[in-house]
């Protein structure tokens, strides 16, 4: 009896130690699920915080790569503000021209008017004391008096408007004149503003370039891509900058053939300093401004919004909406020599014809389906989301420019 006791005891503990150690297993198990949950939430968490271009990268943006971005975006400011300057100086200097010109044309147009006033006086001295009244009364009979009346009429009127004119452009001359030497100013100063910048440029370039010496390897092949990129991006702002330009020279004339055919003397521009902000859809269907992941200078550089992943879910493969109809000014893949992607990636500019364009960046691979010069309707298919480019992963990229210049794209979504 006291065998089989123990033995019963003996089976007890077993259970009992069985079930013990499957109930650390378990425990140990739903502690490692509950770690690896929270781990995983905190990768996506970081993955949506860093889902932007390679500049936002916070995770492999060391201090000096920050101060660096920050310098590059100082540098592109500067360089911008000369090239501005630099462009207004060729337009005053075109309009120095052209005033010059028309000095020269009211200067003889005045020296021709002068020399008629003078022979209207060299004729009028000779014909002594003969008064307009003498001539009406030798006149023969009522037709006579009537023909030589309307004769002085004119010549009355003729001396009255020729020195009205000689008045008025002798005016024209000095108003050109003032202007003329008003724009001259305006491009000495614009040059004194231009040295101002180079040399603040210059002091950028040298506190960049020292902080780029102490780089690592690793860095400085990310550096590599940051400066890729922010000189990519100028390059697109000359090139949408003059294409707003000439897009607006456009309007401006279309315009002034609609008044000159109507008979208006409207000065009125044909575009808004400040295009409205109502009309526009967002680029992604069924988002809105607070699905934005990484907003509008978010860090150094980021000139637009991205919309990447978030509660409401992942976005690659995404159709990508034109957020307002316009028409197609580029579409083009940014890639380096060995046919990798690089920037901008896979993306499209169109201009809205009200002084504003929109950009749409990082689109999957051949997923463009409009072509330059292409009209397109407010919603309709352009791309499909994606990661080329200076992207780590899957997210639109989207900018909005008036009259040439970004601005922050958030006043214009809905």
């Amino acid at each position: 009896m006291k065998i089989n006791n123990l033995k019963k005891i003996e089976y007890i503990s077993i259970i009992i130690l069985m079930v013990m150690i499957i109930s650390q297993s378990f425990m140990v198990y739903a502690s490692q699920k509950t770690d690896l949950t929270n781990e995983q939430n905190s990768i996506d968490k970081q993955i949506q915080e860093t889902n932007s271009e390679i500049a936002g990268v916070k995770s492999q943006m060391t201090d000096a790569l920050n101060q660096i971005n920050k310098y590059n975006s100082q540098i592109g400011t500067y360089e911008n503000e000369i090239g501005d300057l630099q462009t207004q100086i060729s337009t005053l200097q075109t309009q120095i021209k052209e005033k010059q010109t028309n000095i020269e044309e009211q200067q003889k147009k005045y020296e021709e008017q002068q020399a008629l006033l003078e022979k209207r006086l060299v004729a009028m001295y000779e014909s002594g004391t003969t008064s307009y009244l003498d001539m009406l009364l030798s006149s023969d009979g009522l037709a006579d008096f009537i023909s030589k009346y309307y004769i002085i009429e004119q010549l009355a009127q003729c001396d009255t408007d020729l020195l009205k004119n000689i008045e008025n452009t002798k005016n024209q001359i000095e108003t050109e004149k003032n202007q003329l030497e008003d724009s001259k100013k305006q491009i000495e100063n614009s040059k004194k503003q231009i040295e101002t910048k180079r040399n603040s440029l210059t002091v950028l370039v040298g506190e960049k370039n020292t902080l780029v010496g102490n780089l690592s390897e690793e860095e400085k092949a990310l550096q590599a891509e940051l400066e890729e990129f922010e000189q990519d991006k100028r390059d697109i702002q000359r090139q949408l900058a003059a294409i707003a330009a000439q897009e607006e020279a456009e309007r401006k004339a279309a315009l002034a053939k609609k008044n000159q055919n109507s008979g208006s003397s409207s000065a009125d521009a044909a575009v808004p300093s400040a295009p409205s902000t109502s009309g526009y859809i967002c680029p992604l269907s069924g988002r809105s401004r607070s699905d934005i992941t990484t907003g509008y200078y978010g860090y150094s550089g980021h000139t637009g919004v991205d919309f990447a992943r978030n509660g409401k879910g992942a976005v690659e493969g995404k159709p990508v909406l034109a957020a307002k109809a316009g028409k197609v000014v580029t579409s083009t893949a940014l890639k380096r020599p060995n046919g990798s992607y690089k920037s901008y990636g896979e993306y499209i500019v169109i201009s809205h014809g009200d002084g504003t364009m929109t950009l749409y960046a990082h689109m999957l691979p051949g997923s463009r389906t409009v072509s330059a010069g292409t009209q397109v309707a407010q919603g309709q298919v352009i791309g499909q989301v994606g990661s080329t480019g200076n992207s780590t992963g899957p997210h639109l990229h989207f900018e909005v420019w008036v009259n040439g210049r970004r601005v922050n794209p958030t006043q214009y979504l809905p």
